[in-house]
């Protein structure tokens, strides 16, 4: 199992009681910026491939198939896009292009409103997924590691 598949599997097999929402969940984000179009698109495939990567493995743990993370895809002329659902909640990743620069901004359930504001990395990816994951309820069962 991978250490992100690990964490997601201590979560379900722990008791509620067991798990320390003292600690707030966290995930970094900085302020948006204009950056070439060209690094724009390069910075939106590669957080939607490792969210892709990130899902799949999450989804390897949630033994319920009715109750697992989905990913979507959009794409329009202006913007790419993609959000990840998990049971009634969702973010939205997008990045959208204007007269040749590109705009990161995350949108959606746990993500504060205010300016646009995009992921500060990669770790910050798997920690918005389980933040997810935890926000909408997670399934609580054993799981074998």
């Amino acid at each position: 199992m991978t250490p992100f598949m690990m964490r997601v599997a201590e979560l379900i097999g722990a008791e509620v009681e067991d798990v320390d929402l003292d600690q707030p969940l966290m995930y970094k984000t900085r302020l948006s910026s204009p950056v070439l179009a060209s690094v724009g698109a390069d910075k939106h495939v590669a957080i939607r491939a490792l969210g892709e990567q990130l899902v799949c493995e999450a989804n390897a743990v949630l033994a319920d198939s009715e109750d697992q993370l989905g990913l979507f895809d959009e794409a329009t002329d202006a913007e790419l896009a993609f959000t990840v659902t998990y049971r009634q909640r969702a973010v939205r990743f997008s990045t959208r292009f204007e007269d040749g620069k590109a705009f990161a901004q995350l949108v959606g359930d746990g993500v504060d409103a205010g300016p646009p504001r995009e992921l500060d990395g990669a770790e910050a990816v798997a920690d918005l997924l389980v933040l997810l994951l935890v926000s909408a309820g997670l399934p609580h069962h054993s799981v074998d590691a």
